[in-house]
């Protein structure tokens, strides 16, 4: 639906799951991402950032930025990933697709991870 996940419950379609998390993940993508967008060198300037990298495990061994920790997107939410990432750093995403990005950063923004970014 052009209009999304609010496109569809306007079309009288229905949903499933929990109406909470529902409605939590529509106000997150209220916010104007492109206001999470920042650079490596801006990234660098933050205090206590970690560079998650979700990019295929071949991109990522092919070249990453130094330091990045890279997480295979299917176990994003495994215990052990969630452990590792702490929610007093500033987080910044790193992947090729800008949607996927987008939902990670949104998702971990509903999971109370406050300070989230995306790499540009």
């Amino acid at each position: 639906m052009k209009d999304g996940i609010n496109g569809w419950k306007k079309a009288g379609y229905a949903t499933e799951g929990n109406p909470e998390l529902l409605e939590a993940l529509i106000a997150v993508n209220k916010n104007d991402f492109a206001a999470l967008i920042i650079t490596e060198g801006d990234a660098g300037k933050l205090k206590n950032c970690t560079f998650v990298d979700f990019r295929d495990e071949a991109k990522f061994k092919k070249g990453h930025v130094k330091g990045a920790n890279y997480v295979d997107y299917g176990n994003m939410f495994s215990k052990p990933m969630m452990e590792e990432l702490n929610k007093s750093n500033a987080l910044i995403i790193i992947h090729d697709v800008p949607a996927v990005a987008g939902v990670i950063a949104a998702t971990l923004k509903l999971m109370d991870y406050p300070n989230v970014y995306i790499l540009k």
